[in-house]
């Protein structure tokens, strides 16, 4: 008997050992880690991604140029290196991320860091809508307002990111994972369907939408009102990082919900992101923080229904907030709040947006330090770490030539719309910036339709990554929910954190909608948003579980 049960204490000994360090709440892992022969290194940084100058804010159809910053906005790094692998993962408070930046990371990082696999960098957008752009944003109107050219942009957060993985690459150091999943609502369904087309009875303006029986942020006080076309996902997966004493050195926080908190802001904002690192370092101290969202094209912060409620819980809940935003509001140019009236509706719903933050960020700290509380009672320091980076040919959405041919005489309409070519300068940015959108969006649809057929598929890059038993898999879409489901219930891992909207060389980013949302039309499941096809979705999906399957 003795004998047994000394076998079986060796062979859990031999397993502990071969796994990694699986230690007490209170976590040494030091003893362990000396025992492993190669272990984890992990390694943090952050740097700001905004100056003092005017910056182009990009996400919404007008362009609009920063009046301040209202919180620090980041780009942010954690490095994962083990045995000859690693992973390098950024989230950026920014609506997306351009290809140019990855380009001359990459470049910069060949260049000063020698030894680090700059293939291995993986760089999110939180999909802020107060982020910085590094887009080209006043060609081809008449603009009076200075900002920081494109180029400049560019130069700029490339050499903040760039800065910021060099530090992380060089603080690396032996450490242990933990990981878990818990639940906070953030995101919900912002596609609402109706028992009608309401195309029929609400024409969209041409470039900016098609509706039908699904139209994006629809009115629910509707009478024909029939529900909404996604769910919500409460899930919030979470990767936190220790140092070889067990102390919390940083997480991936991984949520389905894109960080559109104060969407319309006109000062620098990271959106709730900004609000979970600030209470998380209260807490914790200086610790890094990767900001992921999952799969939410088709998802929001913003609730459809319950408005009023949800003003009066923001109203009894935090008075005192509200109170000290009054006293200080965010900044705007004249030309957008014109009145007294006006200004008082924006800075109500300032509160409600920045409240919604307050309690977006709430609930996602308290479900990190649930799951922390069980989740850090198993540390591993020896998780076999893989990284693989593979390019995806998709199926285009692919466009008849009856749709094709009415575009075209929209775009005949709209281009007899006039630039005003004269008057204040904020009135002259709104107007002009909003009418280029949208001749840019019709035009875009007779572009990909004339070459359709001889290139009828898109070009992607995709990370899957495995730390142990998690893995990351990425994409560059505002990707509908559904397929972040399809991925994750057929994955061979205990946890897959889908990762979306993370730049590739190939500047192919857009929304990818379902099936489902195609045929009920609207915003993000028109012609106007999508580049790849349902039948790529799922494209999509089964490479994506033919790496995972492959990696494990």
């Amino acid at each position: 008997m003795k004998k047994t049960v000394l076998k079986n204490m060796g062979l859990v000994v031999a397993v502990v050992l071969l796994s990694g360090c699986v230690s007490s709440e209170s976590g040494d892992c030091s003893e362990t880690m000396a025992k492993a022969a190669n272990p984890l290194k992990i390694g943090w940084a952050k740097r700001s991604i905004v100056s003092d100058k005017p910056v182009p804010i990009a996400g919404q159809f007008h362009l609009r140029v920063s009046q301040g910053v209202y919180t620090p906005v980041l780009a942010s790094a954690m490095v994962m290196e083990k045995d000859g692998d690693a992973a390098v993962f950024v989230s950026a408070d920014m609506v997306s991320v351009h290809p140019a930046i990855l380009v001359a990371v990459k470049n910069i990082l060949k260049n000063e860091v020698p030894g680090l696999p700059v293939e291995k960098i993986i760089i999110n957008a939180t999909h802020t809508h107060a982020g910085p752009s590094d887009r080209d944003e006043s060609k081809n109107y008449p603009n009076k307002v200075k900002f920081t050219p494109s180029n400049e942009m560019r130069s700029f957060i490339s050499r903040q990111i760039a800065d910021a993985v060099k530090e992380a690459w060089q603080n690396r150091a032996a450490g242990s994972i933990s990981y878990g999943y818990g639940f906070a609502t953030t995101g919900h369904s912002r596609r609402t369907i109706y028992l009608d087309d309401t195309g029929k009875r609400d024409q969209a303006q041409a470039g900016i939408a098609m509706n039908g029986h699904g139209k994006m942020y629809g009115k629910t006080n509707d009478d024909m009102f029939d529900g909404y076309e996604a769910g919500t996902d409460a899930f919030i997966n979470i990767l936190y990082s220790f140092d070889k004493t067990g102390k919390l050195t940083g997480a991936i926080i991984n949520v389905p919900c894109p960080a559109q908190t104060s969407e319309g802001a006109w000062m620098l904002h990271a959106s709730f992101w900004y609000n979970v690192r600030e209470k998380l370092e209260a807490k914790y101290g200086g610790i890094g923080i990767i900001c992921q969202s999952a799969a939410a094209g088709d998802l929001a912060p913003r609730q459809m229904h319950y408005q009023e409620a949800e003003k009066r819980r923001y109203r009894l809940k935090y008075a005192d907030k509200i109170a000290a935003y009054m006293k200080n509001p965010m900044k705007y140019p004249k030309a957008w709040i014109k009145t007294p009236e006006a200004a008082a509706k924006r800075y109500e719903r300032d509160t409600v947006e920045l409240m919604r933050a307050e309690d977006i960020a709430n609930r996602i700290v308290a479900a990190f330090d649930e799951v922390l509380a069980w989740a850090g009672k198993e540390k591993m320091s020896n998780p076999e770490l893989k990284h693989e980076v593979r390019t995806l040919k998709l199926a285009r959405r692919m466009f008849p030539a009856e749709l094709v041919a009415e575009e075209e005489a929209k775009r005949d309409e709209v281009m007899k719309e006039e630039f005003l070519k004269d008057g204040e300068a904020y009135e002259m940015l709104i107007k002009n910036s909003r009418l280029n959108r949208r001749r840019n969006r019709i035009g875009g649809v007779s572009k990909r339709a004339a070459i359709q057929d001889k290139e009828p598929f898109i070009t992607t890059d995709i990370h899957v990554v495995k730390v142990g038993n998690v893995a990351f898999a990425s994409n560059c879409f505002e990707l509908f929910m559904d397929y972040m489901h399809r991925i994750q219930a057929r994955s061979p891992f205990e946890q897959t954190f889908i990762v979306q909207l993370t730049v590739d060389e190939n500047d192919n980013v857009s929304y990818l909608a379902t099936g489902r949302a195609i045929a009920n039309k609207g915003y993000s499941a028109t012609p106007y948003c999508n580049l790849v096809s349902p039948e790529g979705g799922q494209q999509l999906v089964n490479e994506t579980i033919k790496a995972l399957k492959e990696i494990r």
